[in-house]
Parts: C-alpha cells; sequence; structure tokens
C-alpha cells in the first residue's frame, strides 16, 4: 500500500465562525429552548428528566428512571472501610478520593474530604443542567447585605445581589455607549426598579452576536411590545409599542446578561393591572417584568443559598397571561483542519482486491517449505464499457477509491475518509480529495 506524504500547501488550519440561533419562549413559569417541547418517554417524563427550557449536559440518563435496582457498583459490603454505591438506575458521576485531591464542587466541605478514606468514591448526580433565570429587583432591595458580625481580623464581611457584583463589569463598557453607567446623573442602579435575566454561556457560546437581541412582549396572545438591539451598542431600544424609540435595558454581549431598567407602562387598558400584582399593589405590564414568570418573587439575592430579601414588604408578582419571546443569535469558533489529498496521474492503478484480477481455474499459487510461487500468467480484469453486450473495450488499468486515509508520522492510521460513490481511477485521470475535520 502506497503511503503519500502531505506537503506544505496541502494542509490549513482555519477557526469556523458560526452564528447559531437561539430563541427562548417563556410561559406559565416555564422556558421552551428553540421551541423543543417536553418529550414523554417510554420510562420517564420528560425524557431528558429535565424540562425543554434547559441544556442537559453529556444528554446523560435519556429516559431512564431513579429507583433502587437492589444491586452495588463495587462490594455491597464495606471493603478496607469503603462502601459500595448503591445503583439506583441512573448513570452517574464518580471519582476516588487519592493524593491529586481531585473532587466536586458539590462536596459538602473541606473537613469532609479529609475525613474520607483514601479509595472513597465521591459522586456526583446527572443530569447536569442549565438554563435562562430571571431576578426582579425594587428599588428598596438591597444591593448588598452586611453581616452583622465581624471577620476574624474585625473586618466587615457580607455578601452581594448578582447586579451589583456586575457594577464594574457595567462600568467598563462606558466608552461604547454612556447608558453604560453603574451610577450616574441620570439613574443608580442601587435606586431603582430593573429586572435581570441571565443567559449561560452554554446556550450562546463566546458572546452574544451584535444587534441580534429581540425581545418581544405578548399579553393574551397579542404583542404588547418589542425591543432590539438595533444600534449593535449594547442599548435595548424599544421598536414597537407605547413606548416605542425609548432605551430599555442594555446587554452585555460577552457576560450574558440583560438588564432591563424600563418602568414605563405598555398598557393603557386599566383592566390590564391585574396581570402584575406586587402583594396588594397592582401594576401595568413593563418592560423590568419581561420574563417575570420564570420567578415570581422579588428576588435579592446576596449569594449563593441567601434566600429572598430580608423586607417583609416584599410580594409576589404573577403574570398569568402574558408570554415573552427573546430571541439572539450565538458565536461559537470551531478550529478546522482542511486537507488535500491527491491521486496523481500513473498511480493508484494497481489493486490488492481479488476482483482486480480474472478469475480462472488456473488462478493458483504453490507453496512448499522453501518456495512459494503465484501463476505469472493471471491477467488484470478488462472493465472498460463497450457498445456491444458482450465484448469489452480497449484494455486499460482501473481501480475504484473509495476511502482514504490519514496517518500519522508513525504510520499509524488516525482517521479515515468516505466518499459516498467509489471514484474510478484511471492511468489518464488525476484527483484532489478535500477532506475537512472539525478539533
Amino acid at each position: 500500500m502506497p503511503y503519500y506524504k502531505f506537503k506544505k500547501n496541502d494542509v490549513y488550519h482555519n477557526v469556523l465562525k458560526t452564528f447559531p440561533s437561539v430563541k427562548f419562549l417563556v410561559y406559565s413559569g416555564s422556558a421552551y429552548y428553540n421551541n423543543v417541547p417536553n418529550i414523554q418517554g417510554a420510562f420517564a417524563d420528560p425524557t431528558r428528566l429535565t424540562d425543554a427550557g434547559n441544556v442537559s449536559l453529556y444528554e446523560m440518563n435519556v429516559d431512564r428512571v431513579s429507583a433502587s435496582t437492589g444491586r452495588f457498583i463495587g462490594p455491597a459490603e464495606v471493603v478496607s472501610g469503603v462502601p459500595g454505591i448503591p445503583d439506583n438506575g441512573l448513570v452517574f458521576s464518580f471519582v476516588e478520593k487519592n493524593g491529586s485531591r481531585i473532587g466536586f464542587r458539590t462536596l459538602a466541605s473541606t473537613a469532609s474530604w479529609n475525613a474520607s478514606l483514601y479509595g472513597t468514591p465521591i459522586y456526583g448526580n446527572y443530569p447536569y443542567t442549565a438554563s435562562i433565570s430571571k431576578e426582579y429587583y425594587a428599588s428598596d432591595t438591597p444591593r448588598f447585605a452586611p453581616n452583622p458580625t465581624l471577620g476574624p481580623n474585625g473586618q466587615r464581611t457580607g455578601s452581594v445581589s448578582h447586579i451589583f457584583a456586575l457594577k464594574n463589569t457595567i462600568d467598563q463598557y462606558n466608552y461604547i455607549n454612556p447608558q453604560f453607567a453603574y451610577s450616574s446623573s441620570v439613574r443608580d442602579f442601587d435606586s431603582i426598579d430593573l429586572g435581570l435575566i441571565n443567559i449561560p454561556s452554554i446556550f450562546y457560546g463566546s458572546a452574544i452576536k451584535k444587534g441580534s437581541v429581540n425581545l418581544k412582549y405578548y399579553l393574551s396572545g397579542t404583542l404588547l411590545a418589542q425591543a432590539k438591539d438595533k444600534n449593535q451598542d449594547g442599548v435595548l431600544y424599544s421598536t414597537y409599542g407605547l413606548t416605542s424609540g425609548s432605551k430599555i435595558g442594555l446587554v452585555l454581549y460577552n457576560e450574558g446578561f440583560l438588564i432591563l431598567t424600563s418602568s414605563e407602562q405598555l398598557e393603557t387598558d386599566t383592566s390590564s393591572k391585574s396581570y402584575y400584582t406586587n402583594t396588594s399593589t397592582k401594576d401595568f405590564p413593563k418592560w423590568i417584568y419581561f420574563a417575570q414568570s420564570l420567578s415570581g418573587s422579588v428576588l435579592g439575592k446576596y449569594g449563593p443559598g441567601a434566600g429572598p430579601a430580608p423586607d417583609p414588604s416584599v410580594g409576589l408578582i404573577t403574570a398569568p397571561n402574558a408570554s415573552f419571546v427573546m430571541e439572539m443569535s450565538g458565536t461559537s469558533h470551531t478550529p478546522t483542519l482542511t486537507m488535500f489529498a491527491s491521486a496523481q496521474k500513473g498511480q493508484l492503478n494497481q489493486s490488492s482486491n481479488p476482483t482486480f484480477i480474472n478469475y480462472t481455474p488456473n488462478n493458483f499459487a504453490a507453496s512448499s517449505s522453501k518456495s512459494y510461487m503465484e501463476n505469472s500468467q493471471m491477467t488484470i480484469k478488462n472493465v472498460v464499457s463497450s457498445a456491444y453486450a458482450d465484448p469489452t473495450g480497449s484494455f486499460e488499468k482501473t481501480t475504484y477509491i473509495s476511502k482514504v486515509g490519514v496517518y500519522d508520522k508513525n504510520k499509524n492510521l488516525i482517521a479515515i475518509a468516505k466518499v459516498a460513490t467509489p471514484v474510478k481511477k484511471t492511468v489518464e485521470r488525476d484527483f484532489t480529495f478535500k477532506i475537512k475535520l472539525d478539533i
């Protein structure tokens, strides 16, 4: 089998930049990603063990049921202080405690790690999921929650809300548009009502494409308002509805956040005030309530697991007849390797396939302890077509190329490229196969 080395101009490295579309429909407390519904499986409902608005890492545990099987993974009993893992029918991730100190972030504490024996399995649970989330901050919701107890060295501690944690990020984009200012003479994010939408990067890749954000606000199935980042500078403008032309929020393209700041009412009919309720106060639909059905309460997240805001007057905000559509494009960079494999004239016209030789009763090979001898009179089969049914045309060496193998420098086969239909190769023909691989 002949080997051919790729020349300098036969191999190209490129990066493919694409903009995959992203669409979320939010209705009645649920999000739906790219119009994918919840699908009921034969054993699980939903079949992916997560809602349609979520992305499941690795797509593990599709249509599986979590139930005890009565079996153990590893020894059922405690062996050398290491217990077995009960098998509940689901795929799970695991590591063993060893000198590398590799574990999961969900591990309870460093103390529990240190207390476990070496060789003890530490495992997590699939599916790992991600989806968009919405937080609403009232004007009186504290952005910073100080801890009344000082730290061990007398320092003041506490936790901050997500919007306050974005302060420096928001300010650094001020050179693009003056609207990117956490505190200014126009407004202060610490003292206004606002909504914060978080979009995990798994949905958009390296960044949200500028100018692609499109928000649609529906009430009872009718389009009430629409907003876009029409100038591609991260500022959202209302393009339809009562507030058309006004600024309604900001987009952090690289970080995946939407900050909605407009408190202007989107409806004049007083009956629509019943769609949003904060304790006993009714309100009109507003941009700050966009996607609010994902989280009905006025959040004030001061850190992981901190719970709701301490203000007892904070109530619920509901949107029973409202639906929301959020569209955008992500940015994905895929490294690609392009290789050109050439079959030159006069080459690759010999085959070891048995059908390459005319079959006759005289096709034989004789061997003994001292020699091996083949029939030297075997002829190559003539496959040249002819206008007549029986005879063939003038003989011409012909092969058919169906695969191209790619080898490393040690001649180890690392890839195989196949063509849809074998390519006819004659002595007078040359071909170049373009092989493209995403890496």
